[in-house]
């Protein structure tokens, strides 16, 4: 992988600029402290994408003070990156997996929080405190000491008491679903590797699927999420189906200022890959 052409990216929200394709030193080298001495510049490499899963990796920028990608330049700088990409073609799509690496630097500052990448259909924008009525997205997150979960959005007043009830779910109505809160940790120093399976729900049924695995290992699985409701999200408006694709959203926050982050910080991805189920 040279460059980004293999996301497809279909719109680049924020964050260009925080957003660096590199080269992995050989693997005899353990990680040290710093990412930068992880990685050497990607711009001349001719590499085929066959060495792509060991040899790259997407390299992400969080400025000293900076909250979100979509915070006003006056108050804090531009933080981590958010696109969107259809990798695939997943309009008729009713099970997708996404899965990713993640590395955290050794002296990684959790702060309070941060948002990582996930799948989402119908519209863009199903972040930020949106209603979700006729969108969703499953982005991860990490919380204060790397504590995992999935960040859900989707029809807040649709969900059953199942899940949101359930030990390790917080459903704010005002933001985001937390579900599976704690379910594990995010680990600093070492390359965590996480696999996200949606399965969509009957239209207008509580009966859709999410499962979560990490580094192998299975910590969330749902069987009782409503995506979406009766023609609410469309495949070119012309089907019951949802418009998968995949969300790369990186940033600190939260939206106040107790989530910025004090210092600049970075996190490495790799080994994207993405498969439709059925």
């Amino acid at each position: 992988m040279s460059d980004l052409a293999a996301f497809n990216i279909s719109h680049f929200a924020a964050g260009s600029a925080n957003l660096r394709l590199a080269t992995l030193a050989p693997e005899a080298h353990p990680p040290p402290a710093d990412p930068f001495t992880l990685f050497s510049s990607d711009s001349n490499s001719t590499s085929s994408s066959s060495n792509s899963s060991s040899r790259t990796a997407l390299q992400l920028l969080y400025p000293a003070d900076s909250i979100n990608p979509g915070a006003p330049a006056a108050d804090h700088p531009l933080g981590g990156a958010e696109f969107y990409a259809t990798p695939l073609d997943l309009r008729t799509a009713s099970s997708v997996t996404l899965t990713y690496a993640v590395y955290f630097p050794p002296a990684f500052d959790w702060v309070l929080g941060g948002k990582l990448p996930g799948l989402y259909g119908g519209r863009r924008g199903c972040s930020g405190g949106d209603a979700a009525e006729d969108c969703f997205s499953t982005r991860l997150m990490w919380r204060k000491g790397g504590v995992g979960e999935l960040y859900l959005y989707a029809p807040k007043a649709a969900q059953p008491a199942s899940l949101c009830g359930a030990p390790g779910s917080v459903c704010d109505a005002a933001w985001g679903l937390s579900i599976g809160r704690g379910a594990f940790r995010w680990v600093a120093g070492a390359w965590t590797t996480v696999s996200q399976t949606v399965r969509l729900n009957t239209p207008g049924k509580a009966d859709g699927g999410f499962a979560l695995d990490v580094d192998g290992i299975r910590v969330v699985e749902r069987s009782d999420v409503y995506y979406r409701g009766l023609g609410t999200i469309t495949a070119n408006h012309k089907s019951k189906t949802a418009n998968h694709k995949t969300h790369r959203h990186t940033f600190f926050g939260g939206h106040e200022e107790a989530w910025a982050t004090p210092v600049e910080q970075h996190v490495l991805f790799k080994d994207f890959a993405i498969v439709r189920n059925a």
